[in-house]
């Protein structure tokens, strides 16, 4: 079997880990990775062994291929999307899709009739948990959902790393949002959102969110959201999913699995589910995705989140920003 040629456009902190993924996985070969930042993506191509490029239009244009990976912030999407449809390629998307609906559609509108795979990186698929705990929803072992509460909070690392470029609901409840609506049988069709909004106003974003959604089918979901707890906390990132049904419960809590660090300075419980360096490389359900992707690219299979789906969750972002704007119930099925 010939090797998955493919190519990293974006070497900041998340492209990195794609590139250092596609470098290991032995089906692939990373042929090339781009940033406009050169001493960048000179690092990571001579760490992984692979060319660097400056110019994402010249590598598509150059490099032969039969994949590639935009994990570019989410500003830089349309135009490398667009040459690498043109190119022919099979694509892996970081989330989000755009800053505005408007650029998302114009996104969508340029590449929805690519004949080849499009698949956008939510990485929750492949946690174990919530891998189990889809299929026992869907084995219908805890009856119809009644509720679901998620939450997702980070430490103000996320205010000085994120938020001059991204929103808390975009780069970081998105992934909640998309779980919750894809193991539910039934629609959104209205949402309410609060926030805080402190120090993130200079971004014209937000510290802080709760929001409550409904479904068609008469069940809820609350989501909760920050980047506020101090950078010591235990927890770099505290992250949870209780789905409530008629007939049972299932309840995820945490990304450490239990793993506790104490020493004479410091008391952690590590993220060990996300995107951990074990033995010196990345690991956790960011990888694993990544490995699906590569995966679905040379069996030919579907992704468990495509471009429309993935669409489907960015409306429901945008509602809850309006929603916050607003400050009323924004009603989804308009």
């Amino acid at each position: 079997m010939n090797k998955l040629k493919i190519a990293v456009i974006g070497t900041g902190l998340v492209g990195a880990f794609h590139a250092e993924t596609f470098f290991r996985n032995p089906n692939a070969e990373l042929v090339a990775v781009c940033d406009v930042d050169k001493e960048k993506a000179n690092s990571v191509a001579k760490k992984f062994n692979c060319k660097a490029y400056e110019d994402f239009e010249k590598l598509i244009k150059l490099e032969t291929l039969d994949a590639i990976s935009i994990a570019t912030p989410e500003q830089i999407r349309i135009e490398p999307a667009v040459l690498s449809v043109e190119k022919g390629l099979k694509i892996l998307l970081e989330k989000p899709l755009g800053r505005s609906l408007e650029k998302i559609n114009l996104l969508v509108d340029k590449i929805e009739n690519h004949n080849k795979i499009i698949s956008v990186n939510f990485i929750l698929h492949e946690d174990p948990r919530y891998k189990i705990m889809k299929e026992r929803v869907k084995n219908n072992e805890i009856g119809n959902i009644v509720s679901c509460f998620a939450r997702r909070r980070g430490s103000r690392f996320g205010i000085e790393k994120y938020a001059p470029w991204t929103d808390l609901l975009s780069s970081t409840l998105i992934h909640d949002i998309q779980m919750v609506m894809s193991i539910s049988k039934s629609k959104p069709t209205r949402v309410f959102s609060e926030a805080v909004i402190r120090e993130c106003k200079k971004y014209n974003s937000h510290d802080a969110v709760m929001s409550l959604m409904k479904f068609d089918d008469g069940s809820i979901a609350t989501f909760e959201t920050s980047w506020v707890l101090p950078k010591n906390s235990p927890d770099p990132l505290d992250p949870a999913l209780h789905v409530v049904g008629d007939k049972g419960s299932i309840i995820i809590e945490g990304s450490s699995m239990g793993l506790q660090i104490q020493t004479e300075d410091s008391y952690m419980r590590p993220d060990v589910v996300h995107w951990p360096t074990i033995d010196s490389k990345v690991d956790g359900c960011l990888k694993r995705n990544l490995d699906r992707f590569l995966d679905d690219c040379i069996f030919d299979q579907k992704p468990d989140v495509n471009l429309q789906t993935a669409v489907e969750v960015e409306k429901v972002v945008f509602a809850m920003k309006e929603s916050i704007d607003k400050g009323i119930p924004i009603d989804l099925t308009a």
